[in-house]
């Protein structure tokens, strides 16, 4: 039955596209890039994007930079990714506008230029797009150690992104915890951001949590707990982690026993993440 609602409701989608709509022609587009109902097919979904961002549809314009920028179903184009977002971040899409502003900031196809990057993520970071919070978070946090103002800005931005759960933000709050940037020095807060984006697979965030373990700063000293943290960080090619490790694995009070059970730690953090991304 429910394949039948779903050939159905392709059905319709199809019709309304091959009729000149374009919500439609952007909704086909998505079925042919992720084989929803229908062979997985790019040219198929960059023909149908375009349709639907020629006649002016902004998510359609957006995708369309998307598949230039990369290049799926399209040859890769740098300018024609530039154009197609610029068309669409001054529809206000948020997600065309924090691209553009990257466009911007990393000087790709227009002159480098950090107040018009700015300005586009601002655009974005106020349609709440976390993407955006984050990089304005991040770039006042790198202008604080100048202008120590800046990094009230960089608080508010992170922590707008980190409430809706991005990531990165997350340990950057942590960060400015542990080092007092722009905030009183708060270990036990800095811990809590630490691990929020440790859980989740951040690997800065694994090596800061382990070392504050390491350190007994904001948590309880706890070698097994370091070492889990350091070694999962260290998987994932964070080098910087190598150190901690080498500190913690010559350390007299580390013993056999508790390098298992940190190995244990290791593998059943594997299973859940395998579990939250099957």
């Amino acid at each position: 039955m429910q394949a039948q609602d779903t050939n159905f409701n392709l059905h319709a989608i199809q019709t309304a596209a091959d009729k000149g709509d374009a919500k439609a022609q952007f909704e086909l587009s998505r079925c042919y890039a992720k084989g929803n109902g229908v062979p997985q097919n790019y040219d198929q979904a960059a023909r149908y994007v375009r349709q639907a961002a020629d006649q002016g549809y902004a998510a359609a314009q957006t995708q369309l930079g998307y598949f230039y920028g990369v290049g799926l179903g399209v040859g890769k184009d740098t300018a024609e990714s530039l154009k197609w977002y610029q068309k669409a971040a001054e529809q206000g899409d948020a997600v065309a506008q924090f691209t553009l502003g990257n466009f911007y900031f990393t000087g790709r196809e227009v002159p480098t230029d950090a107040i018009q990057a700015v300005q586009w993520w601002q655009k974005a970071a106020d349609q709440n797009l976390p993407e955006a919070q984050n990089a304005l978070g991040q770039l006042y946090f790198q202008q604080g150690a100048t202008n120590h103002g800046n990094y009230t800005n960089a608080l508010l931005w992170l922590c707008k992104a980190a409430g809706q759960g991005y990531i990165g933000s997350m340990n950057n709050l942590g960060v400015m915890y542990e080092y007092g940037k722009g905030v009183g020095i708060n270990w036990p807060e800095a811990a809590k951001w630490y691990r929020l984006a440790a859980e989740q697979g951040n690997a800065e965030a694994q090596i800061n949590l382990g070392n504050l373990y390491l350190g007994g700063r904001g948590v309880p000293a706890d070698l097994v707990q370091a070492y889990k943290w350091l070694e999962l960080s260290y998987e994932q090619g964070n080098s910087k982690s190598r150190s901690s490790l080498f500190e913690i694995m010559h350390s007299r009070n580390f013993t056999t026993n508790q390098l298992a059970e940190a190995d244990q730690m290791i593998r059943d953090f594997h299973a859940r993440q395998a579990q939250r991304n099957p």
